[in-house]
């Protein structure tokens, strides 16, 4: 039953944000082990068969791989515990918008080429970490393909948004992914853990993860082949994730979603959209549910004494301040080098009052942290 309920909320995952609903996949712990699920399942893909048995050092030329420096910290963990080392990965450069520069992955790809590098892997970023952007993917998957690499999208907070009619072109190109990562526990309101690995050809989580040793022993005489989830990821006793995700499409379905989905977006527009109104706050940027904002004294402007490193110290101190006091949670964002506070909007009870208590509570914050900070 377990099996079979998973197997239906994968299938209805990939359905729901746009893909085959012939992509497999398993329910996994969250968004990094997702990631990193799909990252051994692109390097079993691409890199020589003989690997498994001769290991990542005897492999013909340095595999090396691409993301945008927008990207998750996963990427570093990969490159560490996968035995890599963070040399491996091409930092991308983004555009002023915080996409991946996908002229200067292009050149980066044939100067690895170029020096009897292996590239395998391209990861593009559906709802970056800081400020929600969502990459060129059609054109990092048009790349991906004249190249022959893996194409990976880190969806794990921003690709629900992909269901949404009026965001639906924000993702073109998902459909050219070779896996995915998503995180149900962020944007579908599911309880912790519950992230989700997608693959285009789920062969390639079996060649990845399969073993068959002589004391496994499973009946595959039935009419339909036995899946056994153990042969798709990392773990082989697991919990029963996939039923609170599963209980939730039913209950809620995709009309539902798209409802609570777009008023987190409009929310987040709101809180943008006060933020420029008022006089002390400046709004820096607003992509899907995410708004990246920072207080600014009222008489910036004519004090000399006040920069960008003062601004940035303050905005730090104010932070640290909003979260010892327990009325709002931000975290913080550096866009431009602008420190900044960042909210991220998944929750379907926040309100439109809540948003305008967000802002008095940072102004009224704000004013007692720049009273406090003294001007060097």
């Amino acid at each position: 039953m377990a099996t079979a309920i998973e197997k239906q909320t994968v299938k209805w995952l990939a359905e729901f944000i746009g893909v085959s609903p012939t992509y497999g996949g398993i329910l996994v712990s969250g968004g990094n082990m997702a990631n990193l699920t799909g990252f051994l399942a692109a390097r079993t893909a691409k890199a020589p068969k003989s690997m498994k048995e001769d290991g990542l050092a005897n492999a013909a030329g340095e595999m090396v791989f691409y993301c945008s420096k927008a990207t998750h910290t996963w990427i570093e963990k990969a490159a560490v515990l996968f035995g890599h080392g963070s040399k491996a990965i091409r930092w991308i450069p983004t555009n002023t918008d915080n996409k991946m520069n996908t002229t200067v992955l292009l050149q980066t790809i044939n100067e690895d080429l170029n020096n009897g590098k292996n590239p395998f892997l391209v990861i593009g970023n559906a709802g970056d970490v800081s400020t929600g952007v969502v990459d060129n993917l059609s054109e990092i998957a048009i790349i991906c393909k004249a190249h022959n690499l893996w194409f990976h999208i880190d969806g794990a907070y921003g690709i629900p948004a992909a269901v949404i009619p009026q965001y639906k072109n924000l993702f073109d190109g998902i459909k050219e992914a070779d896996s995915i990562a998503l995180d149900p526990h962020k944007w579908l309101y599911a309880p912790l853990e519950a992230g989700c690995i997608l693959v285009k050809n789920p062969q390639h989580l079996v060649d990845t993860y399969s073993a068959h040793p002589v004391y496994y022993n499973f009946d595959n005489g039935t009419d339909e082949p036995t899946l056994n989830y153990y042969e798709y990821g990392f773990q082989n006793s697991r919990g029963f994730r996939a039923l609170k995700v599963w209980m939730a499409l039913q209950q809620v379905g995709k009309n539902g979603y798209i409802k609570m989905i777009n008023e987190d977006i409009e929310l987040s527009q709101l809180l943008f959209d006060e933020a420029q109104k008022h006089e002390e706050l400046e709004a820096v940027t607003q992509n899907l549910s995410i708004t990246t904002l920072r207080y600014v004294p009222y008489n910036y402007a004519q004090d000399e004494r006040m920069n960008e490193t003062y601004l940035n110290t303050l905005n730090e101190k104010l932070l640290n301040e909003l979260q010892r006091g327990g009325e709002v949670f931000l975290s913080n964002a550096v866009v431009a080098e602008k420190y900044c506070l960042r909210a991220c909007i998944v929750n379907f009870r926040t309100s439109k009052k809540d948003i305008q208590e967000v802002v008095e509570i940072i102004v009224r914050e704000g004013r007692k942290t720049y009273e406090k900070l003294e001007i060097k």
